[in-house]
């Protein structure tokens, strides 16, 4: 069996992209997951009320896809979080088999005192990178989560 060509090479970890991508994420998660319980809220939470404040009256398959979890992990935490004032689940009044998931004034201001320490977050991960830099990861960033999903895209 011949051998990977050089640039399919493991060359080792330090120049392993999952394992860089993981460490870059571990690092901000634990920052901001820090940040989210002082806040009493989960990731999952934060990204629901953060897709909402964007989007409002979002169908929960929708929104499933947006927050990255099943329906099942989402309805669950819909409960929660209506049970907590800061949203409400009506029925579409199109079709009444779909769910659609509507931010209340209490969730909306949830999001709005945790976002400043969240940007500031945001901030200290991006520091010392050019606009054309941060435009350019992101690029990267989702063409691998592209290449990963099958999608191209």
């Amino acid at each position: 069996m011949a051998s990977p060509p050089l640039t399919d090479a493991y060359t080792g970890h330090d120049t392993f992209i999952p394992y860089l991508l993981n460490r870059s994420t571990s690092a901000l998660n634990a920052d901001f997951q820090t940040l989210l319980r002082s806040h009493e809220l989960t990731l999952l939470h934060w990204r629901v009320l953060a897709f909402l404040n964007e989007t409002d009256g979002l169908g929960v398959s929708t929104l499933a896809q947006y927050t990255d979890v099943d329906q099942t992990t989402l309805s669950r935490a819909l409960v929660v979080m209506e049970n907590a004032g800061h949203l409400s689940r009506q029925p579409d009044p199109l079709d009444q088999r779909r769910v659609l998931i509507h931010l209340h004034e209490q969730g909306r201001q949830h999001f709005l005192r945790v976002l400043p320490a969240a940007l500031d977050i945001h901030h200290r991960a991006i520091q010392g990178f050019s606009a054309e830099e941060l435009a350019q990861l992101r690029q990267f960033l989702n063409r691998i989560r592209a290449n990963i999903n099958g999608d191209g895209r």
